[in-house]
């Protein structure tokens, strides 16, 4: 994997096939900006293409995501929910950026299991406005633990993270 300069974003990698992960350090896929320095993913998503641009996958919280209870922290569930949505659109080759994300809880999701994950488009408009859904599960349960509705928007990586960056330097140079 080639080093990004920081604050770059990575181009979407094709895989050779519809089978190759698209997130796997085993693999060489891409990671976000947070696990790449880790190697891995921290929430050990694996996915692939599926049908009708879904993605499909594992998912395995370790102990740093230990939450009350001896389960997961809603916040690694609503990260990982979040990595699944971003991916159909990266699937489709396509950059885009959280605009919103409502999750449902169904019941505590475990430490240290392997879990089914499951993402797929409702729609896409002309704006470039996706409505993704996604799910995680115990292996061989249709009934998800919890299960998400998000927002994407696309955007043009130098523009968008230009604009960002000129926004906050406006700000600290007021403040300064």
């Amino acid at each position: 994997m080639n080093p990004a300069r920081p604050g770059a974003v990575p181009a979407p990698v094709e895989p050779p096939d519809d089978a190759a992960p698209l997130f796997s350090i085993e693999f060489g896929k891409m990671l976000c900006m947070g696990c790449r320095p880790a190697g891995r993913c921290r929430f050990g998503l694996v996915l692939r293409r599926g049908e009708n641009g879904a993605v499909e996958g594992t998912a395995r919280f370790s102990a740093e995501h230990e939450g009350a209870g001896g389960v997961v922290h809603g916040g690694s569930v609503m990260g990982a929910l979040d990595e699944a949505c971003g991916a159909v659109p990266i699937a489709a080759a396509v950059l885009s950026v959280t605009a919103e994300m409502n999750v449902a809880f169904r019941r505590p999701v475990p430490l240290d299991r392997e879990l089914d994950v499951r993402a797929w488009p409702e729609s896409r408009d002309e704006r470039g406005h996706w409505i993704i859904h996604a799910e995680l599960c115990l292996p061989g349960d249709d009934r998800p633990l919890c299960h998400a509705r998000a927002r994407f928007v696309e955007r043009d990586p130098e523009k968008h993270y230009g604009r960002f960056k000129e926004w906050l330097d406006g700000r600290e140079n007021a403040a300064g």
